[in-house]
């Protein structure tokens, strides 16, 4: 495990509060997977603790059609300036992905400057990576400046810290690391002793997540007479792996539950032998952070900044990305094994106290805040 010294620096000396923030997330307060789940974590617990800080959340995006997201950016525009002009909310924090992503934000974030607000940018784009190397130049231009015009940048692993500074060109002292935190699962209720071989994955699913090599791995395990079960949890192309469970002969072994949130999350996660995300690229994915939390064992793929975080056979089991056999040869190990499930299961829990706990987190951020507030410029 390679944990970077930048996630745990401390400020030396107690910073200027904050009046308002104004998040900028896709699906508001309400969707948006990953990134959503990071915004109502930090919104509840600022609310809670807080309720002095104002915070305001806008969607720019949607979770409709593209051509809704033309809609939605002009009234987040203008939701913004009200924002600003009635409650003089100073920070604009801008969760940002790939792709249209950085258009849309770049728009609020030129807007944002012109109010005079401090501007975090928040990187949360799993293939964030290879869409900046193979962008024109005319993107790539867009980019830098919204890299280099935010006065933090949020990052989620030393990955993508050290791309920013030495492909993007910012300042180290733009970029920080901040790994994502979760609310505790274990709080919410008891652990269901369940079938072992009962797995579970929450994704929005797609290829990069590495959804039909996972049902090819249960297929293999169901011809091998395993007593195998799979909950696939998560919107995305829903039909188009349930019709391939249906194809590899294991639609009576799996579920797909469609989208989900709040409780019926909680609920997934204590009732399983253990969680599976067989992923190609990520970020630092909320579900397995959810997962340590819940003490539930996670097998995964060593790619973005999961391998940062987590150790082999000691916090997680890590399977290569794209490979079936692997993969089954993985959950069957975890199945077959309680002591390793145990151990993966404990040493999960200490770390998410250490690194992904709320609480902590959001004092840090609140840190972050009051530094952006009293003195960081922009690079222009």
């Amino acid at each position: 495990m390679m944990v970077s010294g930048t996630e745990n620096q401390a400020f030396a000396q107690p910073k200027p509060s904050v009046n308002g923030i104004i998040f900028v997330s896709p699906g508001g307060i309400t969707r948006g997977g990953g990134i959503g789940s990071v915004t109502r974590a930090i919104k509840s617990w600022v609310d809670a603790n807080h309720p002095g800080i104002r915070i305001d959340v806008l969607d720019a995006r949607g979770e409709s059609k593209v051509y809704w997201s033309v809609f939605y950016l002009q009234a987040a525009i203008i939701r913004l300036i009200y924002l600003r002009i009635r409650y003089r909310s100073e920070i604009l924090h801008l969760q940002v992905s790939e792709n249209l992503s950085f258009p849309r934000k770049g728009v609020l974030l030129a807007l944002g400057r012109l109010m005079g607000m401090r501007i975090v940018l928040h990187h949360h784009g799993a293939e964030f990576i290879p869409f900046f190397r193979k962008s024109s130049p005319r993107m790539q231009a867009l980019v830098r400046w919204m890299i280099r015009s935010a006065n933090i940048n949020i990052v989620l692993g030393e990955l993508w810290r050290t791309f920013l500074i030495e492909e993007v060109g910012v300042a180290n002292d733009r970029v920080v690391v901040r790994f994502n935190a979760a609310n505790d699962v274990e709080t919410t209720g008891q652990r269901v002793d369940s079938n072992p071989w009962r797995f579970l994955i929450m994704a929005n699913l797609s290829p990069r997540k590495g959804v039909g090599e996972l049902l090819e791995a249960v297929a293999q395990l169901a011809q091998a007479g395993a007593p195998v079960e799979l909950t696939v949890a998560g919107g995305g192309q829903v039909e188009r792996y349930s019709e391939l469970a249906k194809t590899l002969g294991i639609a009576d072994r799996c579920v797909f539950t469609g989208w989900i949130e709040g409780e019926a999350v909680h609920q997934l996660l204590l009732s399983h032998g253990a969680m599976v995300l067989p992923s190609y690229q990520e970020g630092l994915p909320m579900s397995i952070i959810e997962a340590l939390s819940a003490r539930l064992p996670v097998v995964a793929t060593p790619v973005g900044s999961i391998p940062e975080l987590l150790d082999n056979e000691v916090t997680c089991l890590f399977v290569e990305p794209g490979n079936v056999g692997e993969i089954a040869a993985g959950l069957r190990r975890i199945a077959s094994d309680p002591a390793l499930r145990q151990t993966l299961a404990d040493n999960g829990r200490r770390l998410y106290e250490t690194y992904f706990e709320v609480s902590s987190y959001m004092r840090r951020m609140l840190e972050l805040y009051g530094s952006v507030k009293a003195g960081g410029r922009t690079n222009g």
